[in-house]
């Protein structure tokens, strides 16, 4: 034991007095060194936690066999060994999983899965860069939807809680303190309107705030399109329900916020020029008085302006899927 502990343990047993005490100053400091100690000490082990499944996800990414692989292995220690469950148990499920659902999307949906924890807990141990991290956000989803066609059927996937899935239970990174962060790929309105674009609401970056949202449209209409494909014969319309509530209802009303927001920001009559055309557009869409009673707020100068450069508030610093053996089919 080192002496401070031996210190701290002979100051603390001494007999109890039948009055209370208040700790002396010596109490004090010894019970602060100690939880500074044991403060350093969890902090290396959860260092090394991370440096273990960042070497593993790492290398699982590299392909879709290695990521299945790495699933097998992760289901077989939390979903059996675990919970003590026997080996021909495991054998069992992982037959079941081979006929049903051992698919090439299934794979391929895992190896992005992987790709976002990965960001997830690049983001977990440094809060610091949480403004710089929204472009690698942008380009995992981007890659994700390049994926779409060879992903379909277990896409769903992705919008699980990547620190629920066997992977960060396996490696024991499921519990990691992290805050305002999306923690699925899919989860859009999350990752743009909690990472991205808070970070580009300045005058200095207008131009890359109207490119993430044009990026947000794209993003939100390909994977409807991809996802939910018409179908196919005579007489069936050119889209299917999803995608045309999209094209006449949601994507209007993201055009109409990025108007609203680059508005705020600064590009004032560049945006109501825009924002006034929208209206001539879509008079009946089902939020046109909404629309209205905010033009006018923004023309009056009834609405927010964000402060200017260098004196926004700094970011709040940050603070799966396996296949239940129960449920499987």
């Amino acid at each position: 034991m080192k002496p401070t502990f031996l210190c701290l343990l002979a100051l603390l047993t001494l007999p109890v007095s039948s009055e209370p005490e208040k700790l002396s100053a010596l109490d004090v400091q010894l019970l602060l060194d100690k939880i500074k100690e044991l403060r350093e000490g969890s902090q290396k082990r959860i260092g090394a936690r991370y440096t273990t499944a960042h070497s593993a996800f790492r290398a699982a990414i590299q392909s879709d066999a290695a990521a299945h692989a790495l699933f097998l292995n992760c289901t077989e220690k939390v979903q059996f060994e675990d919970k003590q469950k026997s080996g021909s148990d495991f054998r069992d499920w992982k037959r079941r999983h081979k006929e049903r659902t051992d698919t090439p999307a299934f794979r391929r949906a895992l190896r992005h899965q992987l790709n976002w924890l990965l960001l997830t807990l690049q983001t977990a141990s440094e809060p610091k860069g949480r403004d710089q991290i929204w472009s690698k956000a942008l380009d995992h989803i981007d890659t994700i939807l390049k994926d779409a066609k060879d992903l379909e059927g277990s896409q769903n996937l992705l919008r699980q809680n990547v620190l629920d899935t066997v992977f960060a239970e396996a490696y024991s990174v499921d519990n990691i303190d992290i805050t305002d962060w999306p923690t699925s790929p899919l989860q859009l309105d999350a990752v743009y309107e909690g990472l991205v674009l808070p970070s580009l609401r300045q005058v200095k970056t207008l131009g890359q705030l109207e490119q993430a949202w044009e990026r947000r449209i794209l993003h939100e209409g390909t994977m409807i399109e991809i996802w939910n494909k018409p179908r196919k014969g005579l007489g069936r319309p050119e889209h299917s329900a999803p995608m045309e509530k999209f094209l006449e209802v949601r994507r209007p009303q993201l055009q109409w916020q990025k108007e609203l927001d680059l508005f705020q920001v600064g590009d004032q009559k560049g945006a109501s020029l825009r924002m006034l055309k929208h209206l001539e557009t879509y008079p009946s869409h089902r939020d046109i008085g909404t629309w209205i009673v905010e033009f006018q707020a923004a023309v009056k100068g009834q609405i927010a302006l964000p402060p200017p450069a260098g004196e926004s508030e700094a970011p709040e610093e940050g603070a799966g899927f396996g296949e239940e053996p129960g449920n499987a089919p």
